[in-house]
C-alpha cells in the first residue's frame, strides 16, 4: 500500500466489508452501491475557502489603547488630587489639563518615534531615544500643565521655581518627577507595542509564505495523482469502447465526478471530508471498471465526520496508493476500505487494504510522495494536533490519521 521510513506498532482490528460495493454516508445512514451496474451518482464538490485573518493591530485599535490608557491616568490623577483641592470645578479642570496635555504630547511623541524609524533602530539606540524623548517631553508636559493651572486658578499667587507646587496641588501625580516618569513608562509601552506589532507582521508574512508553499505542494500532488489515474482510466475506456458502450458512458461520468473535485478551487488548503469521500468514491468506481472482480472497495464515513474540514487531498493519495501497491501483495480480490468516525476528542480516518507492507522500492508505480505530502501538510496545518500511524496485521495494511476535533472547523 503506502511506503514510509517508519511504521507504527499499534494494533487495530476492523470488520470486513461487503464485496463489490461502495457505501457513502447519507444524513445519518449508509447507502451501498454495487459496482458494475449500480455505480454512484455524480456529486458536486466544493473546496473549503482559504483561511484569512484580520491584521494583527489596526490603527483604530492603537487609538483605542491610547485613549483608554489616558482615561485611566485621568481617573488616577483626579482621585489622588482630590484630597488637596477643595474646589470641585478647579479639580476637574486641573485633571483635564494634565490628562489632555499628556494625551496630545504623547501622541506627538509617538509620531516622532515613528518618523525617525525607532522600530528599525538597534536596541541601544531605541533605549537612548526613548529615554531622551520621554524625559524631555515629560518636563515639557509638567511646564505646560503648570501654565494651564495658573490660567484656570483665580486664586493662584506668584510662585517662583519650576518645581514649586501650585495652590490646590500636592498629590503624587502632580509633582514634577511624576511627569517624566509617566512619559518614560509610556515610551516603554510604545516601544514594546511596536516590537510586538512588528513580530505579528513578520509572523503573518511567514504564515502567508507557508500557505503559498502548501498550495504549491498541493498543486504538485494534484499533478502527480491525475496523470497516473488518467492514463489507466483512458486505457480502460478505450478497451471498453467496442465491448460495452454503456460502461464507457458510466466510466466517463465517474471520471468527470472525480475531476470536478480535483479541479475546483486550487487555492484552497481545506475541504469538507464528505467532498473528499465523494471523490474517493468516484475514483474507486473507475478503478473497479478497470480491475473488475479483482477489486472490492467500501467507503463508510459518518455524517458528523463528513462535515468536518480537513486538509485537501488528505484521503485520495492514501486510497490511490492502497490500490496501486496493494495489487502486488494482496490475494485476489484486492479489498480497499475507507472509514471515518469522530469522537469528542478526534476525527479518525483510516484507509486499509488487504496485502502486505512494501518496504522495497520495486514495482513500476512505487512512490512514497503521496504519503510524504500528507505527513508534511498535517504537520504544517495541525502541528501537535494529529497522529499518523501505519500498521500491518491480519492480512491488512492500515493507515490511520487522527486529528484533534478542536483543530477542525465544521462545514455548513
Amino acid at each position: 500500500m503506502l511506503r514510509s521510513p517508519t511504521r507504527a506498532t499499534a494494533h487495530q482490528t476492523s470488520a470486513d466489508t461487503t464485496p463489490n460495493s461502495v457505501s457513502i454516508p447519507r444524513f445519518g445512514g449508509v447507502l451501498v452501491y454495487a459496482f458494475p451496474s449500480n455505480l454512484p451518482s455524480l456529486f458536486v464538490s466544493e473546496s473549503a475557502p482559504a483561511r484569512s485573518s484580520a491584521p494583527p493591530l489596526s490603527p483604530t485599535a492603537i487609538g483605542g489603547l491610547q485613549g483608554a490608557g489616558w482615561v485611566v491616568y485621568g481617573i488616577a490623577y483626579y482621585l489622588t488630587l482630590r484630597p488637596h483641592q477643595p474646589f470641585a470645578d478647579l479639580l476637574w479642570k486641573q485633571t483635564l489639563i494634565a490628562t489632555g496635555s499628556g494625551l496630545l504630547l504623547s501622541t506627538a511623541l509617538g509620531a516622532l518615534y515613528w518618523a525617525v524609524g525607532l522600530r528599525r533602530q538597534p536596541p541601544l539606540w531605541q533605549g537612548l531615544t526613548t529615554f531622551t524623548g520621554g524625559l524631555a517631553v515629560g518636563l515639557l508636559w509638567y511646564q505646560g500643565k503648570a501654565w494651564g493651572v495658573d490660567w484656570v486658578d483665580p486664586f493662584i499667587v506668584p510662585v517662583t521655581g519650576i518645581t514649586a507646587l501650585r495652590p490646590g496641588e500636592g498629590s503624587i501625580l502632580s509633582a514634577l518627577p511624576a511627569f517624566p516618569i509617566v512619559m518614560l513608562a509610556w515610551s516603554g509601552l510604545y516601544l514594546g507595542l511596536v516590537q510586538w506589532y512588528q513580530q505579528q507582521k513578520q509572523a503573518r508574512r511567514l504564515l502567508r509564505a507557508d500557505a503559498e508553499a502548501q498550495r504549491a505542494q498541493l498543486r504538485m500532488l494534484r499533478y502527480q495523482l491525475n496523470p497516473h489515474f488518467f492514463f489507466n482510466a483512458l486505457n480502460t475506456i478505450g478497451a471498453l469502447a467496442d465491448e460495452n458502450p454503456q460502461r464507457v458512458k458510466t466510466a466517463v461520468r465517474e471520471l468527470s465526478g472525480f475531476l470536478r473535485y480535483t479541479l475546483l478551487d486550487e487555492g484552497a488548503l481545506d475541504a469538507p471530508l464528505r467532498d473528499e469521500v465523494e471523490a474517493v468514491e468516484h475514483y474507486l468506481a473507475v478503478e473497479k471498471i478497470r480491475f473488475e472482480d479483482d477489486l472490492q472497495g467500501s467507503v463508510d464515513v459518518s455524517p458528523a465526520s463528513g462535515r468536518l474540514t480537513v486538509p485537501a487531498f488528505l484521503v485520495l493519495p492514501l486510497v490511490e496508493n492502497a490500490v496501486k501497491h496493494g495489487q502486488y501483495t494482496s490475494p485476489r480480490p484486492l479489498r480497499v476500505r475507507v472509514t471515518g468516525t469522530v469522537t469528542d476528542a478526534a476525527l479518525v480516518v483510516e484507509v486499509a487494504n488487504t496485502g502486505h507492507w512494501r518496504d522495497d522500492e520495486s514495482g513500476p508505480d512505487s512512490t512514497g510522495t503521496g504519503l510524504d505530502n500528507v505527513r508534511r501538510r498535517l504537520e504544517a496545518q495541525h502541528p501537535d494536533q494529529h497522529r499518523l500511524s501505519i500498521t500491518e496485521n491480519d492480512g491488512w495494511v492500515r493507515v490511520r490519521i487522527e486529528i484533534d476535533t478542536e483543530a477542525l472547523t465544521h462545514d455548513v
